[in-house]
Formats: structure tokens, C-alpha cells, sequence
């Protein structure tokens, strides 16, 4: 286990109205959104105590040591287009990778109905993406919202446990780099429409200015360097205290919201697991896109993809509470059904059970961060 130390450091005419009232085109590159913190900006201090917590959530993100699948192969006489492997980065990635999908997937022979499997983040944003570009979609999802890996998800827009540094290339840093931009622009879109996406500055604590990761390299267009405000009283038990403009998913609220709508573009949505590739070629839909997340390691025996568990600890909501924070490992998002404590990152480990050990540790490192009595650096 983690020391404490390392925790610290429907019809046409619905549809055309769905698509141009959401999502109106954008004709210039998304800035950084938001601003810093306003002068008048407070760190509500949240109450730890354990007896206040309401939910615990565990969730396994599919990891790719290459990074995300996206690739066409045949099954009989169906086109399959794969799109998984997105590790701690599926909502964030998810607008930018389907729209390289879809790409893919109207490439293939055939004008009929596309078929997208798995009812995620991933595969809500490749069906709406396929439908915006005039084809009908079914999806097929042994889960939907409130049910689906996606809904554990903490959800602040940024790319995590995404690739292996020894895979990284130009090539792929570019494509990523398009990926992010695209998504990115996608959810500034939902901003106030209920979609549960909010603009959040998120606070970087740490011992000392951190310096530009990759991640921090491909953002630098949308995501400024953060703002050193060590200066500003905040409540924080960390010599070096950074601020940068955020954006937050709501997941709950994301997913359901999606589900509607995709319901109003004449999506179907039909429960059902696939057990063998057969099962898929046999659908009406000559072309499939393959969304399916860490259940491709079982249904096409993708013995790369590897589980990377994580679990969140939930309080009550706290309507005072208007940011993120990351410090290490551990990390706080406001969502409206409950303030969420993390993170844990335990790669290779399939079960879903819960850890009480690691959540006494994440506990103890947010008393020492918010300077809270009987709490000490150890």
C-alpha cells in the first residue's frame, strides 16, 4: 500500500433541433477557460470526519501500455471498428477519439445503421457523433447510467493513465494533441445546458512548482501554466500552492442527460451483452464500433489491456466547495450528489473491493493538507 507521504507529495426535424441548439459549430480553437482566482476567491474547508461518509465507489480503468485502440478489422462480413483502451483519460478523451472512430466507421462499405457497443462516456459520444453525421445508430450496452464504469468516474478534464512513456511518439503526441483539442471544445459547449459540466479552478498543491509534464505539454494551447498563489492565505499545509482554470463532469448528471438526448435523436438503446465476436457479426448493422472498454479483453481476448483499479471515498454535497484540488495522488471534486476523496491507482488488479486501509490513508492526507488539527506530517 501507498505510504501517507506518497498520498501528500426521434424524428428528423428533433433531431436537427437537438444537434444545432447543443451543438453549434465553433469556428476558432478553444481558449483556456475560465480565469484565475478572482481576488475575492475562499477555500471552503470540507469536514473529513469518517462518520460523515455516504458512499464508497470502486471502478477499474482499461489501461493500454500503447494507448487507445483505433482500428478497423473484418468479422465475416461486418466492419469492426475498434475504440477502447483510454485508461484514467475516457471522458476526457472522449469526444476527440470517437470523432477519429466515426471517422473510421463512414470509411467502411455500407450506408445503413452503425452499431456502437458499450454504453460509457465512449460510447455515448461515438453514437451522438455518428448521428450528427446523418447515420441512424443503435447501441447495444450490457450497462447504462447509473450503472456503467463512467458513472464512478471523478471526471476532471484531464488526461491520466493514459500511455506508457516508452510508446509515446510525435505521431502520437499529435494525434492525442487533435483528440484533446476536439474533446475539449465539445464539453465547453455543455457548459450551463444541464450537463452537469461546470468551470471549476483547480488548485495544484506540492512542495514546489511542478514542472511541465507531457500531459501539460499537449494541453499547453487550452490549459495555462498554473498561477502561483502561495501568497493568498489559503488553507493549505503546502509550501507551494498553484492555480489553473478547469473544467469538471458531473458524471451522473452527464451520462443521464446523454442518454435522453441521444433517445431524442432516434438512438436506439438496447440492454444486451455479447458474449463471442459471433454474436456481433450476426447483428443487422454491417459496421460496429467497438466501445466496450476493459470488456474487450474478454469478448476479443485483448490480453493488453490491463485494469488499473481506483475507488473514491463520497461525502455530502457541499455547495461551498466551487473547485478541485490534486496534491500527488489524492485529489477532491464537487459533484452534486456528493463531495468525491481520492485516488487510488493500483494497476493489474481486477476485483472491485474495496479498500478501508487506503481510504484511512486518503483521509489522513486531506486533515494534513487542510492543516487540520491533530494532523501531522509523519
Amino acid at each position: 500500500m501507498p505510504s501517507r507521504r506518497q498520498f501528500l507529495l426521434g424524428s428528423t426535424a428533433l433531431a436537427g433541433s437537438v444537434l444545432a441548439g447543443a451543438w453549434r459549430p465553433v469556428a476558432a480553437a478553444p481558449t483556456a477557460e475560465g480565469s484565475f482566482l478572482p481576488a475575492d476567491f475562499t477555500v471552503a474547508v470540507p469536514d473529513l470526519a469518517p462518520e460523515r461518509i455516504v458512499r464508497r465507489l470502486v471502478g477499474l480503468r482499461p489501461f493500454r501500455p500503447m494507448g487507445v485502440r483505433l482500428e478497423a478489422e473484418a468479422i465475416g462480413r461486418t466492419t469492426l471498428i475498434h475504440h477502447y483502451g483510454h485508461g484514467g483519460s475516457g471522458v476526457t478523451l472522449s469526444w476527440g477519439t470517437a470523432r477519429q472512430a466515426v471517422d473510421l466507421a463512414l470509411a467502411a462499405p455500407g450506408r445503413g445503421a452503425v452499431a456502437v457497443l458499450g454504453g460509457g462516456a465512449v460510447g455515448l459520444a461515438t453514437a451522438w457523433l455518428l448521428r450528427e453525421r446523418g447515420r441512424p445508430v443503435r447501441l447495444y450496452a450490457d450497462r447504462f447510467s447509473p450503472h456503467t464504469t463512467s458513472d464512478v468516474a471523478a471526471a476532471r478534464w484531464f488526461p491520466s493513465q493514459l500511455v506508457d512513456p516508452a510508446f509515446r511518439s510525435p505521431e502520437l503526441d499529435a494525434s492525442l494533441r487533435q483528440a484533446l483539442l476536439f474533446s475539449h471544445q465539445r464539453f465547453r459547449r455543455l457548459v450551463g445546458r444541464g450537463y452537469g459540466v461546470a468551470l471549476l479552478p483547480h488548485l495544484r498543491l506540492g512542495s514546489q512548482p511542478p514542472s511541465p509534464g507531457w500531459a501539460d505539454t499537449l494541453l499547453a494551447d487550452l490549459i495555462p501554466p498554473p498561477q502561483d498563489v502561495s501568497d493568498r492565505g489559503l488553507p493549505f499545509q503546502a509550501a507551494w500552492v498553484g492555480a489553473t482554470p478547469g473544467l469538471l463532469i458531473d458524471m451522473p448528471q452527464y451520462l443521464l442527460a446523454m442518454q435522453r438526448d441521444l433517445r431524442r435523436l432516434g438512438v436506439e438503446l438496447v440492454q444486451r451483452r455479447f458474449e463471442a465476436p459471433g454474436e456481433i457479426a450476426v447483428l443487422p448493422e454491417s459496421v460496429v464500433v467497438n466501445c466496450t472498454g476493459l470488456g474487450s479483453a474478454a469478448l476479443f481476448g485483448d490480453n493488453e489491456l490491463v485494469p488499473v483499479k481506483g475507488q473514491l471515498t463520497m461525502l455530502p454535497p457541499d455547495p461551498r466547495l466551487r473547485y478541485t484540488l490534486s496534491a500527488g495522488s489524492l485529489y477532491l471534486h464537487p459533484r452534486s450528489e456528493g463531495l468525491l476523496l481520492g485516488g487510488t491507482y493500483v494497476h493489474g488488479d481486477p476485483t472491485t473491493t474495496f479498500d478501508s486501509e487506503a481510504e484511512t490513508e486518503i483521509l489522513k492526507g486531506f486533515a494534513e493538507l487542510y492543516a487540520m488539527p491533530g494532523s501531522a506530517l509523519g
